[in-house]
Order: C-alpha cells, then sequence, then structure tokens
C-alpha cells in the first residue's frame, strides 16, 4: 500500500519471511527490486541462502565479494536481481551510488532496514554509516514502500526510528517475550573458572551453540582452550577466512560452538541452537 512499516515482532518470529514475499508479490506484479539493507555479512548470507529456498533471485555487494561486483552490476542492469542486500557503509561508497544505486534507484520498489534498531544504537557513535539511511529515505519517493524490522524497540529506539524513517511511519509491535528461553547469570570472577565452566559444561549442552568474547585474541584462546579438552569447536571473528564455511557448519551442527565476536550473531538464523554463552559480560542488553 505504498506506506512506511515498522515491524517489532520476537526472534524467529519470521520477520524475514514478511519481505521475502513482499518482494515476490512486487516481481509478480512486474515492480522492481527489493534493497535491503542488513548489518553484517553473516547475517547477509544467511538472508540470501533463505532467499533463494523461496526461488528469490538474492545478491550482495560488500566487501567479501570484489571478484563478483561487475557480474552483479550486470544482473542488476538486466533485471536479473530481486533482492540486492546491502551494508549501510555501502550507501558511503561512491563507486555504488552511482553505478548500482543511482540507476536502480527510481525502481526500487521495497526498501528493507533490517535490524532497525542499528540506526539508533550504533548510528550516533560505533557505525555512523547507519545515519546515512536517513538521508536516504529523505531522497526517495514518499511513497517508497519501505519496511523497517526489529525485535529490540524500546522507547528511546522509537523515537529515533520515527525521526530517522519518518513521521508517517506505522507500528506493528508484537508480544516480545520467548517462554522458551531461560536466562542465567553465574559467577565466575577469573579466567580459570570460567574456562573449566566451559569445559565442563558445554558438552553437556543440548545441541550446537554459540560462546561469545569480547575480543578476538578471547575468541581464539577460548577456542584452543576447548579444542584441547577434545570439545569440536572453532574461532569465528572478523579475521576468520572460512566465516561462510564455519557458519554452515554450525547450521548443520558439524561443530559443538562457534567461539565467536559480535561478527556473528544479530538475525542469524539456526531453529535449533541449543545455547548462547557470553564468556564475559556483554557490552550492552543489546549484545
Amino acid at each position: 500500500e505504498q506506506q512506511r512499516l515498522l515491524v517489532v515482532q520476537k526472534t524467529g518470529w519470521g520477520k524475514s519471511i514478511v519481505y521475502f514475499i513482499a518482494t515476490q508479490l512486487l516481481r509478480e506484479a512486474g515492480c522492481g527490486p527489493t534493497l535491503l539493507i542488513s548489518p553484517l555479512l553473516a547475517l547477509m548470507r544467511n538472508q540470501i541462502a533463505a532467499a533463494e529456498r523461496m526461488g528469490i533471485r538474492a545478491a550482495t555487494i560488500n566487501s567479501d565479494n570484489k571478484d563478483e561486483w561487475l557480474a552483479i552490476e550486470m544482473q542488476m542492469r538486466n533485471h536479473c536481481v530481486d533482492m540486492l542486500l546491502i551494508s549501510p557503509e555501502r550507501l558511503a561508497n561512491e563507486r555504488f551510488r552511482s553505478i548500482v544505486l543511482a540507476p536502480m534507484a527510481a525502481r526500487i520498489a521495497l526498501l528493507v532496514v533490517d535490524e532497525a534498531h542499528c540506526i539508533s544504537d550504533w548510528g550516533h557513535d560505533f557505525r555512523p554509516h547507519y545515519r546515512l539511511i536517513e538521508r536516504m529515505v529523505r531522497t526517495l519517493p514518499p511513497n517508497l514502500r519501505l519496511l523497517a524490522t526489529t525485535a529490540t524497540a524500546n522507547n528511546r529506539v522509537m523515537e529515533d526510528l520515527t525521526a530517522t524513517l519518518g513521521p508517517q511511519l506505522t507500528v506493528l509491535r508484537g508480544d516480545l517475550n520467548r517462554p522458551s528461553l531461560t536466562l542465567q547469570t553465574i559467577r565466575l570472577p577469573n579466567q580459570a573458572e570460567r574456562l573449566a565452566w566451559l569445559a565442563e559444561q558445554i558438552p553437556q549442552l543440548a545441541n550446537s551453540g554459540i560462546v561469545y568474547t569480547l575480543t578476538v585474541r578471547d575468541a581464539e584462546q577460548v577456542a584452543n582452550w576447548l579444542l584441547t579438552c577434545g570439545i569440536n569447536v572453532a574461532a569465528y571473528h572478523s579475521e576468520t577466512e572460512r566465516r561462510p564455511e564455519l557458519e554452515q557448519a554450525l547450521l548443520d551442527n558439524q561443530v559443538k560452538a562457534l567461539i565467536a565476536t559480535t561478527a556473528l550473531g544479530m538475525g542469524y538464523d539456526k531453529p535449533d541452537l541449543g545455547f548462547v554463552i557470553h564468556y564475559q559480560m556483554p557490552g550492552s542488553v543489546v549484545h
């Protein structure tokens, strides 16, 4: 209906299905492609795989696939891409703006901002390019269909999103409670106790999971320790070259856990994820 909608629903609700189905319906009606702004490369790979399972031709232009840019740009010109996924930083790239965004701007049928709370939580300091979304929204036609999704939106975030995405924003908010989740805090003051606890508990936990650390060094150290204990784990962070392979290994339960920084996480879709452990106190409730 050419409106701007913010969907606030709990994790696992199926927010991605909303924009996948919308993309399918719009393309079947002869409309242009969907432009999806997503925060993490791991999430993009996850989203592309899910889109392809639904018959949607999805592609991404990011720092990890430079050798594919020319082919994807040709596909865009030939109208062979239904959904293009980018990070907010891509909006600051002059080459992308001139070669890809400018020609497709008038044809964009749907603009999606996934994990929209990042505009508020990260846009002011950690990832200032998120503020480019506001500038982009202002330059696009007022009747452009816009969908923002998140599972994390307090009053402060809601006010920020309304200011960024426009006062005409319609909010669809559901129950964010997840009764299937259990939260637990365990006091382990020093590193030796935490490492010993991980080695003892992880083998007893159901399915596979993620152990989060605050730094790359900690991810490597914890992974190496658990490997020496005979537990099948792997380190995952921004410097890991095998990230797509490890993401798939976790999805297929080929590893007991990935010891990861926040390079893995937000929106990562694994229905049977058994556990999430924070090796240290997270930086915020969002994390």
